[in-house]
């Protein structure tokens, strides 16, 4: 045994190699030094093996930190989107197309931050909006979307016959007109109604598709499938206002003594559009139209440009209406 022994630190001695090196400071330490270092390397390897079990349990403990992290601040910025859609609701100066909640909700996110309106969470209160303007199939709601199925037809077909020709801007307007009686209080209080009003009176009528016979011709085409999208349009209210309130209209080729009751709004297309007076106006109303009304009574002519328009209070609106539209021809 003591000649193997003697052999073996032989042989490490004479080793050259790194392996013998070690060999050699190992054999060079005394038993306790030899101890203290064996103790480190097994504390070593527990810490180790220690490491490998909590690692992945570190891991998930930091993912779940970061996904709350997150979640808090979507929870922050989706707050803020509410808030500032409760600004836009609120602000009386807001566009007409802000009149539809999911549209300022849409519209004030896109513009704040584009990238997060489009986000699930910005998304959530628009998403909201939407599910609560649709309806059951109760027997009301149903009713209610026939009606409006049939409002929406009567206003295209007031454009189809009135304005196909008009370019889009010029169709919207006198959309427009229709929904302003609709808003009225001199006018009925639906779209069918204030198209078809005095249809059954030949000189009564106040758009003379109703009562011409223009209707024996049905409407289609292309212009007819435009003319409903521009009433689905208005009728959702999706249209900014363009005619200043006008709840009358006649061509540009034409010059109609009632003309000079009203408020010229403005021009668009082929149409020129009129409104009521309002306040102080009505105070200068009598003496234009008296000099209107005998202007044409002495022959003066009826293309003569009136400078003020206004309307004498004492004529009723039914008795302006009849005269109002009657004067328009048939859209070619």
């Amino acid at each position: 045994m003591s000649l193997k022994k003697t052999t073996q630190g032989s042989r490490i001695f004479a080793d050259r190699s790194l392996r013998g090196r070690i060999a050699r400071w190992w054999l060079a330490k005394p038993g306790k030094e030899q101890g203290a270092y064996v103790a480190r390397a097994g504390l070593a390897s527990v810490c180790a093996a220690g490491l490998v079990v909590a690692l992945p349990t570190i891991s998930s403990f930091n993912i779940q930190k970061q996904a709350e992290a997150e979640a808090r601040a979507q929870t922050q910025r989706f707050a803020e989107i509410q808030d500032a859609g409760e600004a836009v609701r609120a602000d009386p100066k807001a566009p007409s197309l802000m009149q539809h909640e999911w549209l300022r909700n849409v519209e004030y996110s896109l513009e704040r931050d584009p990238d997060g309106a489009l986000s699930r969470y910005a998304g959530l209160e628009r998403d909201a909006a939407v599910l609560a303007g649709m309806k059951s199939f109760d027997p009301v709601h149903l009713a209610r979307a026939e009606d409006l199925s049939r409002q929406t037809r009567c206003l295209a077909e007031a454009v189809y016959y009135e304005a196909r020709s008009e370019s889009t801007s010029g169709q919207l307007a006198v959309a427009e007109v229709i929904m302003n009686r609709v808003r009225d209080h001199r006018y009925p209080n639906t779209a069918c109604e204030v198209v078809y009003q005095g249809a059954t009176r030949t000189t009564g009528c106040q758009f003379t598709f109703t009562c011409d016979g223009a209707l024996d011709r049905a409407p289609r085409g292309w212009r007819w499938d435009k003319a409903q999208s521009i009433a689905a349009h208005v009728m959702l209210d999706l249209e900014e206002p363009r005619t200043g309130g006008a709840t009358h209209y006649h061509a540009t080729y034409v010059n109609p003594v009632w003309n000079a009751g009203l408020i010229q709004t403005s021009r668009i297309g082929t149409h020129i559009f009129y409104r009521f007076p309002r306040g102080a106006e009505w105070a200068s109303a009598k003496a234009a139209q008296r000099a209107r009304i005998q202007r044409d009574a002495s022959g003066g002519g009826s293309n003569s440009k009136s400078t003020i328009v206004t309307i004498d209070t004492p004529e009723t609106t039914d008795d302006l209406n009849a005269r109002s539209l009657s004067v328009l021809s048939p859209a070619p």
